[in-house]
């Protein structure tokens, strides 16, 4: 999913963290499953795209979609960011 969402230019740098295991209630049951956790690096205008293409790729049918604004930055990896998700 990350290779396809840079090459559509929807994030700038995805980076895959293997071996999560998460533990959640579904469907009234104690549950757990192994994960990969994807940092995604998007703008904000982009997010909504983002999310919408996140949600077609993704199995579940409640996938983890979290953003988290950023305040402060180096401003070359944010200049970058910007111009790598071009729309």
């Amino acid at each position: 999913m990350a290779k396809t969402l840079v090459k559509e230019h929807l994030i700038a740098c995805g980076q895959v963290i293997p071996r999560i295991t998460s533990f959640f209630i579904w469907e009234g049951k104690l549950e757990s499953s192994r994960e990969y956790m994807v940092l995604m690096k998007t703008t904000e205008e982009r997010y909504d795209a983002l999310e919408k293409r996140i949600r077609e790729l993704h199995t579940y049918e409640v996938p983890d979609i979290i953003a988290w604004k950023i305040s402060h930055g180096d401003q070359t990896y944010l200049r970058w960011v910007r111009e790598s998700v071009h729309s």
